[in-house]
C-alpha cells in the first residue's frame, strides 16, 4: 500500500494536469453564437465568389469548395476578416461549420426572388436610395431631380452576367437589392474599367450652443469649394459627388432645456448640394449648454456610418468638426475610437477631423487618433484650431477639402490609366496608400451587391413577378410529398380516417426520417409537423387538423383535399417541367417558381 502522502502528491499532479487539460479544452471550444438582424431573423451568407472556400479555422489555409450560390448560416464572431458559418440552420449549435472569407460572401437575409423578364408597357425597374423615390416612380414613371438613383434592372443579356435580384416587400415599394457576377475574367475586367469612381463625403458637426457661430463659414466654405469643383469638372468628365450633413449634441442638458436631438440628419447623403447649404443656412445651435463639456461625438459618428447607404466604388469621408471631446460617462453603448474605427474600416470609410478649442487645448487626443491611428490606406487628416479665430478655421476646411479632392482626382486619372502610378513624383507618401486601397478595392469587380428602394408598379402595371429561388431536385421531392398525401387521401375515402392516417404516417416518416409512432407524437397536428419540416413548398394552413379531426371526416373533406393539393401539384408539374424556367448555376439546375404556387 503506498504511503498516504505519496498518493496526496499523485492526485495533485493528476489535479494539476486535468485543471491543464479543462483550461486548454476550454479555449479550444470557444461557444460562437448565431448572428441575427434586428429583426430577429437569422443572418445568411450567399457565395458570389467562384473560387470561395469554406475553410476549417479563422487561419487555416485548407478548406472544403463553398459552391457558387450556396448558403450558410453567418455566426459570431468574426476573426481575421474570416466569419464563422453553419451549412444547416440550428438555433443550439456552437461551434461553426467551417469560415468564410468576408468577400467571397454577401449577406442574404429573404428567399424572395424577383423575376425580371421583359414586359410589354413598362420600363425598365430602377433602383433608388429612398421609398419615397421609388414611390414616385411607381406613380409617375419618373422621378424629380433630388432622385439617387442607385441602379436598374439591365439588359436582358444572360450570356454576360448572372443579375441575381433580392427584396423583402414593404407596402408600395421593395427594399432590397441585387448583386452582378461575371462569369469570366476577361468580361470582369472590362467591366472594371467602366466602373466610375465617385465621392461620398458626410460632414458630422457638433450643433451645441458654442458651435453656432461655425455653421456659416461651414456654408462660405462649401459654397467656395463647390464651385471650384464645378469649374473643374466644365473641362472634365463630371464625376459623381454626393455629400451628406448630421448634426450631434449631448444626451442630457440642464434641465430647463430642451435638447431637440441627439443627433439629427440636416440632409442625408445626395447628390443635390444645394440641400446641403439650406440645411447649413438655416441650422441652429441648442440654446443652452450642457451640464458637461464632452458630447456625443462617438453616437454621431456611429449614425453617420451605419445611416448611409455608402457607394462601394466611391471615396469615402466623413469630416468631424467639433469643440468638445467624445463623451465617455453617458456612452450607454460603449463606444471607443477603436470601435468606430472598425465600423469604418468595414466600409473603407477615412475621417478627417478639426477641432477647435483654447491655445492649450489638451481635450484633442480623440479627434487627433480617429483621423491618423489608421492603416495607410485609411490615414485621414487631423487640424486644431483655436477658438474664435474663424478665418484660421475656415483656411483648415478648404485646405481639408481641397486636398482630399485632389487626392480622389489623382485615383480616378490612376483608375483609368495604372501605369501613371509609375514615376512616383507626383503622389506624396500620405497618398500612396491611400491611391493604392482605393485601385486594389476596385480591382475586385468580381461582384457588386447594391441596396436601395424599387418601385413596386410601373405606369399601372406590376414590374415584377415574386419568385422562388429553389433546386430542381428539391421541388422534386416535395412534389413527391403531396403525391403521397393526395394517395392518403384517396384511401382515406374509401376506408376511413385511420387509413388516411396510416398512409400519412408512412410517407412522411420517410422523408422526415422519423419513426412513423412519431408522427403525430403528442396529438400534434399534421401542419404543424409540416410546417416545422418545411417540406412543403406551401402554407399548411388546409392542414391544421389533429387525427381526433380526420376520425370525423366524411367523403366530401377527403375531396376538397384531394381538389386543393391536386391543383398545386398540376401547376408546380408543369413549371418545374418547362425548360425555360430554368436556370444553371455552376452546372447545378435551380428553377424560379412563382410565389403564387407557394401561397
Amino acid at each position: 500500500m503506498l504511503p498516504l502522502m505519496f498518493l496526496n502528491k499523485r492526485w495533485h499532479q493528476v489535479a494539476i494536469l486535468l485543471g491543464c487539460s479543462l483550461a486548454a479544452n476550454t479555449i479550444y471550444a470557444e461557444e460562437f453564437e448565431l448572428a441575427k438582424t434586428v429583426e430577429n431573423i437569422p443572418k445568411k451568407a450567399l457565395i458570389v465568389k467562384h473560387d470561395a472556400k469554406l475553410y476549417k479555422s479563422e487561419s487555416s489555409q485548407d478548406g472544403e469548395e463553398a459552391p457558387f450560390i450556396q448558403l450558410y448560416f453567418l455566426m459570431m464572431p468574426e476573426k481575421n476578416n474570416r466569419v464563422p458559418v453553419i451549412k444547416t440552420f440550428s438555433k443550439n449549435q456552437t461551434q461553426p461549420d467551417g469560415w468564410l472569407e468576408k468577400d467571397s460572401y454577401v449577406e442574404w437575409n429573404t428567399v424572395q426572388m424577383i423575376n425580371f423578364e421583359p414586359q410589354a408597357g413598362r420600363e425598365r425597374v430602377k433602383i433608388y436610395a429612398t421609398i419615397e423615390c421609388a414611390k414616385e416612380f411607381s406613380h409617375l414613371g419618373k422621378t424629380t431631380a433630388n432622385c439617387q438613383e442607385l441602379g436598374e434592372e439591365p439588359p436582358q443579356n444572360p450570356q454576360s452576367r448572372l443579375f441575381v435580384p433580392i427584396f423583402q416587400r414593404q407596402a408600395e415599394a421593395y427594399h432590397g437589392g441585387f448583386i452582378r457576377i461575371y462569369q469570366n475574367e476577361q468580361e470582369n475586367k472590362s467591366d472594371v474599367k467602366k466602373t466610375q469612381l465617385g465621392y461620398d463625403l458626410i460632414l458630422v458637426v457638433d450643433s451645441t450652443l458654442s458651435m453656432g457661430e461655425y455653421f456659416q463659414p461651414t456654408l462660405r466654405v462649401l459654397q467656395s469649394f463647390l464651385e471650384i469643383v464645378q469649374d473643374l469638372m466644365q473641362t472634365e468628365v463630371a464625376k459623381p459627388f454626393n455629400i451628406g450633413l448630421l448634426f450631434y449634441r449631448d444626451r442630457k442638458l440642464w434641465q430647463d432645456c430642451d435638447i431637440g436631438y441627439l443627433t439629427h440628419w440636416a440632409q442625408p447623403l445626395t447628390l443635390n448640394t444645394e440641400k446641403v447649404f439650406v440645411a447649413l443656412d438655416v441650422a441652429k445651435a441648442t440654446g443652452c449648454d450642457s451640464e458637461d463639456f464632452p458630447e456625443a461625438v462617438f453616437d454621431g459618428l456611429y449614425r453617420a456610418i451605419v445611416d448611409t447607404p455608402w457607394n462601394s466604388s466611391h471615396f469615402k469621408t466623413i469630416l468631424l468638426i467639433g469643440d468638445a471631446p467624445p463623451n465617455f460617462d453617458k456612452n450607454p453603448m460603449n463606444f471607443s475610437v477603436s470601435s468606430i474605427q472598425a465600423l469604418a474600416d468595414e466600409k473603407s470609410i477615412r475621417f478627417l477631423t478639426i477641432k477647435i478649442g483654447p491655445e492649450d487645448d489638451i481635450d484633442f487626443e480623440e479627434f487627433e487618433a480617429l483621423a491618423l491611428q489608421r492603416e495607410a490606406q485609411l490615414k485621414g487628416q487631423f487640424s486644431r484650431v483655436t477658438n474664435e479665430n474663424i478665418h484660421q478655421f475656415e483656411t483648415d476646411l478648404m485646405d481639408a477639402l481641397t486636398t482630399e479632392w485632389e487626392l480622389f482626382n489623382k485615383t480616378q486619372e490612376l483608375s483609368v490609366n495604372p501605369e501613371a502610378m509609375e514615376p512616383l513624383s507626383h503622389i506624396s507618401e500620405y497618398e500612396l496608400p491611400i491611391i493604392r486601397g482605393q485601385l486594389q478595392h476596385l480591382s475586385k469587380g468580381n461582384r457588386d451587391f447594391v441596396k436601395g428602394w424599387v418601385p413596386y408598379k410601373v405606369k399601372n402595371k406590376l414590374a415584377f413577378g415574386e419568385y422562388i429561388f429553389i433546386r430542381k431536385i428539391v421541388l422534386k421531392l416535395r412534389l413527391l410529398i403531396i403525391e403521397s398525401i393526395l394517395t392518403a387521401a384517396e384511401a382515406g375515402m374509401v376506408d376511413g380516417g385511420e387509413a388516411f392516417l396510416s398512409a400519412v404516417r408512412e410517407a412522411l416518416a420517410v422523408h422526415l426520417k422519423m419513426k412513423t409512432e412519431d408522427i403525430f407524437a403528442e396529438n400534434e397536428t399534421l401542419g404543424g409537423i409540416l410546417q416545422k419540416a418545411d417540406i412543403l413548398p406551401f402554407k399548411t394552413e388546409l392542414l391544421l387538423f389533429t387525427p381526433e379531426e380526420v376520425n370525423t371526416w366524411k367523403p366530401v373533406d377527403y375531396e376538397k383535399l384531394n381538389q386543393s393539393l391536386t391543383e398545386k401539384l398540376q401547376h408546380l408539374r408543369e413549371f418545374s417541367n418547362n425548360p425555360n424556367h430554368l436556370r444553371l448555376f455552376e452546372g447545378v439546375p435551380y428553377l424560379y417558381v412563382p410565389k403564387r404556387y407557394f401561397p
